[in-house]
Formats: C-alpha cells, sequence, structure tokens
C-alpha cells in the first residue's frame, strides 16, 4: 500500500508536516491512499470492518469512547460512555454519564487490582476487592447486552456495512497514514476516520441537523492510560441489610442473600451485623457480630437475644455475592438490622 504512494510522497512532501491528498484516478495494485470511494465501501462491506471485540483482542491497551446526544425543541439529552482496558497493568474502567436538561448521573469504576477508584460526580472514592479479577470489560459489556438486550449500553457496534455503499468523499495524510471519509445519506452526514496500514477505523460520527448526534472515538497504545490512586475517602461496601423482617412466633426475623451485583469479595473480619433497637426514632446498635465469627448469640442484661449466622457460600473465606444471612431476635420495639463496614468506618 505505501509503495509508488510513499517514494512519491518522500520527494514531494516535506518532512516535517503532513501531506493532505485526494486519491488519483487511477490506484495501483498495492492499493490508493487514500482509499478512493469504492475501495472504501468494499472495505467497509467486509464482515469485522469494525468490531470492538476484535480490537480488545487485537491491543493490550484500547478506550473506547461514545457521545451520543438528541436536541429536540429544547429538551437536550446525552449518554456518554468511556470504556477503557490495560492488560498489562490489569486494570480497567467504565464510565458513563447520563444527562437530561440540567440533571446529570456521572460515575467511573477503575478495578482489577485489590484497589479500586469509584468516582461519582467530581468526587472519588476508594474501594477495595480481596480477590481482584481483571476480565476485559468490553466481553463483559457485549455478554451483559445480550443477556438483558433492554439495558442501557455502550453503542459500540456501530454497523458500518450499512453506509458502505454511499458516495464517500475521502482525504488523507500519508505522513500520519490518516484519512478522513465524509458522506451522506437522506437523514445523516457521516464522517469516518481511519488510521494506520492496512487501515483501522478509529473514529466515527453522525448528525442528523441540529437534532442527534453520535460520535465515536477509538484509541489504542501508550496513549491509554488508567491511573488508579491510593489514599482517597474509602467508600463502604455495596450491600445493605434490607430484607423485611418476619415474625416466626415470638421471633422477629430476618433473611437473605447477597445480591449477584455486588461484585467483590470482602475480608469478614472488616464486616459487622448489627441488630438496632429505636426509642423515639433514634437508633442503637445494641448487639453485633463481626462476620469471622460465622455465628454468634449475643444475650443482653435484660434476658432477650439476638442470633446471627453468615453462610459463606460462593467465594469461601470472603463476603460476597450469594452468601446468606439470618438474624433473629426475641427482642420487642421498633428493631431494624444493620451492616457496618470497620474498613471504610462507615454504616452501609
Amino acid at each position: 500500500m505505501r509503495g509508488v504512494a510513499l517514494t512519491a510522497f518522500l520527494l514531494l512532501c516535506p518532512l516535517l508536516a503532513g501531506c493532505l491528498s485526494v486519491p488519483g484516478d487511477n490506484c495501483p495494485e498495492d492499493g490508493c491512499f487514500p482509499l478512493d470511494s469504492s475501495a472504501l465501501s468494499e472495505f467497509l462491506s467486509a464482515p469485522g470492518a469494525f468490531d470492538v471485540l476484535a480490537y480488545a483482542q487485537e491491543h493490550e491497551r484500547l478506550r473506547v469512547e461514545t457521545s451520543t446526544t438528541y436536541d429536540n425543541q429544547g429538551q437536550f439529552a446525552e449518554i456518554h460512555w468511556n470504556v477503557a482496558k490495560d492488560d498489562v497493568a490489569q486494570l480497567r474502567s467504565i464510565a458513563m454519564r447520563f444527562t437530561v436538561g440540567t440533571s446529570s448521573l456521572d460515575s467511573e469504576v477503575i478495578e482489577g487490582q485489590q484497589t479500586t477508584n469509584i468516582r461519582v460526580g467530581g468526587d472519588w472514592y476508594e474501594g477495595r476487592d480481596a480477590v481482584p479479577q481483571y476480565d476485559d470489560p468490553f466481553a463483559d459489556l457485549a455478554q451483559l447486552s445480550s443477556e438483558q438486550p433492554d439495558g442501557m449500553w455502550p453503542p459500540f457496534g456501530f454497523d458500518v456495512a450499512s453506509v458502505a455503499n454511499l458516495d464517500w468523499t475521502i482525504s488523507g495524510d500519508l505522513l500520519s497514514l490518516q484519512q478522513v471519509a465524509t458522506a451522506s445519506n437522506a437523514t445523516h452526514s457521516i464522517i469516518i476516520e481511519l488510521t494506520g496500514s492496512p487501515p483501522m477505523i478509529v473514529g466515527i460520527e453522525t448528525y442528523s441537523g441540529d437534532e442527534e448526534q453520535f460520535r465515536l472515538k477509538v484509541t489504542t497504545g501508550e496513549d491509554v492510560t488508567i491511573d488508579l490512586r491510593e489514599g482517597l475517602p474509602r467508600t463502604p461496601v455495596e450491600f445493605s441489610l434490607d430484607a423485611e423482617p418476619i415474625a416466626v412466633g415470638d421471633l422477629t426475623v430476618w433473611s437473605g442473600a447477597v445480591p449477584e451485583g455486588m461484585d467483590s469479595d470482602i475480608e469478614p473480619s472488616e464486616i459487622e451485623f448489627h441488630g438496632l433497637s429505636s426509642v423515639e426514632g433514634e437508633a442503637t446498635s445494641v448487639a453485633m457480630m463481626r462476620l469471622d465469627q460465622g455465628t454468634s448469640n449475643v444475650t443482653l442484661d435484660d434476658g432477650t437475644w439476638w442470633e446471627f449466622t453468615w453462610i459463606d457460600f460462593l467465594s469461601p473465606g470472603y463476603f460476597s455475592n450469594s452468601d446468606l444471612y439470618h438474624i433473629r431476635t426475641n427482642a420487642t420495639g421498633q428493631l431494624s438490622v444493620a451492616l457496618y463496614d470497620s474498613w471504610a468506618q462507615q454504616w452501609t
């Protein structure tokens, strides 16, 4: 691809500046630079022309960002995704911002090591995972989207074949091997950016007037950085004892399971079950068990007792999803149970 064109470039284009060009009428056997419209159409029509999962397998470091915006008669909405991985550092990042009007939900999770970082808005927190398991976030999101097709997932599956047969105008910079292709159909203007040899799609933009915009950007290699910070304010485990109590004879009982959404493994010595009694709206802990005890019966001075049981199920030796808990008491009054995270020094 770079044969004849590269020779001409070295002769005619200054070494310190990019050289913009458009394809000639006749392409050499090793291909045009930049591609002409028919060559680009053939490229976009080929299976796997744009495949984020294939990119994730080919590149140790990868970041994909998308922004989808809608503006209809002053009603503004935006969904922004930023997903990255670093196989070398065993780190991954998933960030999402959802904006409607002036309200916005903005969060990010960096994980893969025992220390995790969680961002809510502009505030960063430190979490932990005693048994970190690094997984490709792109493969995870693809699996989740197939299992829950009605969920909100990154729009990484752009079908470039659907726009392959448009009349493309392509410009290129041979020094950087960057190509930018533009075209329009009945509803949208489309811009596709390619780089490298053979070319790789690294940018897609679509516009439907001022009402709808979609932008996708791909970054690879050393330009992808994921920074894990320590010493941040600590955040507690993402689970609360919110099961409704039931009456069993003279006893009050709480039972439940840790939901699958909790994806960290926690040292049981850092988690406490508490039995609470409230007087005039003021809750006080009257009994507790640290989870590494497994089971405990605490008898109070008034003769009432609290029995706590933690059943370690999925990840032996750690507090994790699918674990079971069972708490019961013969106490009366306004009773409740709660989880305390001694590592974060916070109630959950």
